[in-house]
Parts: structure tokens; C-alpha cells; sequence
């Protein structure tokens, strides 16, 4: 039996390829160092538990965020107590039962990707006594009231790191003057979150002036797979010449994802990664590319502020959401504006802005982020519930007065 004390991550599991899934693939082995740790699954993990770098990999149910494969799990690691260790939850709040989480020691990781914080997210917490961990600076001071701990994302940038954009793109064919916008993005939900419709509009006019431009797309094109957008039938409609457009594998995307070490090729065959999202919880995908020395154009709000270092933030409208809350809408000639200044570089620039986009995105180094982030949080969490036996609400429902 371990010295350590027992830890429940409870998130997607670290085999999937989804974001939450990269990180608790990055997370969960590192803090087996620290803890005697096993991972609860709200995706990626049904039906029966395993075994992986010999941490325990519980199910959970289809559709279920946690509440009720959680509790169960929580019980049986903590012997019989669910209150008996300190949970982390890396997920969206809002769909999570504050009853049900109020039996654990629960601290949440969580996106904030609206401002404000929607009502449904503040009142989680309030609610339910657990200890918010904002994943960005925007999210924290979304959170202010709550008195929010704060752990960004991680990457690898062992990993994600720049590969010779002539061998990159000899592999997969692209003419050597290409100039070459990617966008990798879930193509999930309409209207779509990641602004596939405000991306596409600009690289319709830019392309239109540039026809050595090519758009590489890392994302399903079907509506039928995450109820998203039909990415054939826009890029059709803005006249945008099919030859110039690129799609990734769409089998293997779905059904055998790309592995970091092939992601960081991708990246860096690209000149600018377009990521003019709605809204970003964190956003680590313009982190990755630029760990790959790849610039990027975001859209300048919620994370996406602060996550991208070096490139273009463009102007955005609000837009209402279902959760109450307001997101936005990125200006399409602000995009077109930032795809020529990034066409307009040149060497000289590009490589300083390259190693500019490199030096950023090391700041966000797992290693880094772990001790410097991570573990204090989680100390600090363990401290909040040790003054509080049982779990009392009475903070939050001061903070929120």
C-alpha cells in the first residue's frame, strides 16, 4: 500500500484525445509522484476499469458528467468515505448535480468561457462548498468573488516544438511559396464555438487575393459527428476554390487520432494558426502551435487574450448565450487584416516572431506549470475543506454576498 495520501482526478480519460484528455494524460502520471492517485472517466472510459502507467482508470456512463458514476468512485478509493480525500474535477460545472457534489471534498477546475461567469457556474459553487481552480486569468477574475485558486494548462513542449517547415511540408505536399492557414478546432455544437462561419468568411477574401493561400482544416467536416457545422456546404457557399482547402485524414481523426509528436509536425507546417473562437475556457490549441514557433490570430477575449503571446487579437461583437451569459463574435475584416499582416511578414520577421511564440508558450511548460500551479493548489484546497469538517457553504454564500 502507498505512503501517499489518495487523490480522485475525475475528467476525460488521459487515453482520449479530447483537450481534458491531453491533460489529464499530462497530469494524472505526474501527480503520482505526489499521491496514490486513480482517475474517475466522464469520457473516454466505459463499461469496465483499467489499468494505465499503473494508475486505475475508473468508467464512468455515457452522457454522465460525474454525478452518478462520482460519488460511487469516490467511495469506494476513499474506503467507504467519499469525503475521505480530495477530488478534482477538470470539467464544465454547470451540468453537475451541487447536491451530489457537496458529499466530496470536490475542488473544480474549471472553464470560464463568458463574461460574466454564467449564473449556473457562480451558482454551482455557492451551492455545492467546492473549491474553484480557475484555468486562466480570465477565468479568475470571472470567479473574484469565490476566491478562485488559479492553475493554467500545460503542454509538453519537449514534445510541441518547431520542426523544419520544408520537411514538414514536404511530407504532405505543399507547394514551398504556400502560405498556409490552419485552423484545428471540434467542429461541435451550431453556431459553432469555434467560429468556423467568421473564419472562413475572411479566408474567402484573403484567399481571393492570394492564390498561393491554402486552408488546412484538422476537424471533421461532417455535421453528423458532434452535431456541428457542415463545413462543405459553407465552404461551397463563399466560393471558396475547393483545391485550396485541406482536410486531415477523416478516419483516422475520428477513429485513430494524430499523437502530439505528429501534432507538432502539423503545427509547424503552418504560417498562422486561425483560432477566432467564441469564447475559450483556456484555449491550447494556439498555445500548442505556438510551442511549435507557429503565430496565431484569436480572437480577443476570454483566455484567448492572454493564451496567445504572439500573433493577432482581433475585435469581436457580443453574443447572448444560453448559458445567460455573453460571448463573442470575431470581426471578419479584423481577420482578414491580421491573414495580410501575417502574409506580409517577412523572413526576417517571421523568425522573430516565431521565437517570440516559442518563448511564450514555454512559460506554460508542464513541469513548470505543476510546481509552480498545481501542487500548491491542490495543498491550498486540502487546507480550504480541513478548516471546514463537514463541508460548510457559509464562504461562498459570503463571497457571493
Amino acid at each position: 500500500m502507498s505512503d501517499l495520501p489518495k487523490l480522485l482526478w475525475h475528467a476525460n480519460s488521459p487515453l482520449s484525445p479530447t483537450g481534458y484528455g491531453q491533460q489529464s494524460g499530462l497530469f494524472v502520471p505526474r501527480l503520482a509522484e505526489h499521491y496514490n492517485i486513480a482517475a474517475s472517466a466522464n469520457y473516454g472510459q466505459d463499461g469496465y476499469p483499467i489499468k494505465w502507467n499503473g494508475v486505475p482508470i475508473l468508467p464512468g456512463f455515457s452522457s454522465d458528467p460525474g454525478n452518478i458514476s462520482l460519488p460511487f468512485h469516490a467511495r469506494h478509493w476513499f474506503d467507504g468515505d467519499p469525503a475521505g480525500g480530495l477530488t478534482v474535477a477538470l470539467m464544465d460545472v454547470w451540468p453537475f448535480d451541487p447536491g451530489i457534489a457537496r458529499q466530496l471534498r470536490l475542488a473544480c477546475w474549471v472553464p470560464v468561457d463568458h463574461q460574466p461567469a454564467p449564473p449556473s457556474v457562480e451558482q454551482f459553487f455557492i451551492r455545492s462548498g467546492a473549491v474553484p481552480i480557475a484555468m486562466s486569468r480570465f477565468g479568475e477574475r470571472m470567479l473574484g468573488r469565490l476566491d478562485p485558486l488559479y492553475v493554467p494548462h500545460g503542454i509538453d513542449t519537449t514534445i510541441y516544438r518547431p520542426h523544419p517547415k520544408k520537411e514538414t511540408r514536404e511530407l504532405v505536399g505543399l507547394p514551398e511559396d504556400a502560405f498556409l492557414v490552419g485552423m484545428v478546432a471540434a467542429n461541435k455544437g451550431r453556431p459553432s464555438r469555434k467560429g468556423f462561419s467568421q473564419a472562413f468568411q475572411a479566408f474567402a477574401e484573403f484567399q481571393s487575393r492570394h492564390e498561393n493561400a491554402f486552408l488546412y482544416l484538422h476537424t471533421t467536416i461532417s455535421p453528423q459527428y458532434g452535431e456541428g457545422e457542415d463545413l462543405t456546404a459553407l465552404i461551397e457557399a463563399l466560393g471558396v476554390p475547393a483545391d485550396s482547402v485541406l482536410t486531415s485524414d477523416q478516419y483516422r481523426l475520428m477513429f485513430n487520432p494524430h499523437p502530439s509528436e505528429s501534432m507538432a509536425q502539423i503545427y509547424s507546417t503552418m504560417d498562422v494558426l486561425l483560432n477566432p473562437a467564441m469564447g475559450e475556457g483556456f484555449g491550447i490549441t494556439p498555445l500548442e502551435a505556438q510551442a511549435c514557433g507557429t503565430p496565431c490570430i484569436v480572437t480577443n477575449f476570454s483566455a484567448m487574450t492572454e493564451v496567445c503571446g504572439a500573433g493577432w487579437k482581433v475585435g469581436h461583437t457580443p453574443y447572448w448565450t444560453g448559458l445567460k451569459s455573453w460571448q463573442a463574435t470575431a470581426n471578419v475584416p479584423e481577420i482578414v487584416q491580421s491573414l495580410e499582416a501575417a502574409y506580409s511578414l517577412t523572413d526576417e520577421q517571421a523568425n522573430d516572431l516565431s521565437e517570440k511564440a516559442r518563448k511564450h508558450a514555454l512559460g506554460y511548460d508542464i513541469e513548470g506549470v505543476l510546481e509552480q500551479y498545481m501542487l500548491p493548489a491542490l495543498k491550498t484546497a486540502e487546507a480550504r475543506f480541513a478548516k471546514q469538517d463537514p463541508v460548510s457553504i457559509a464562504p461562498r454564500l459570503k463571497a457571493a454576498a
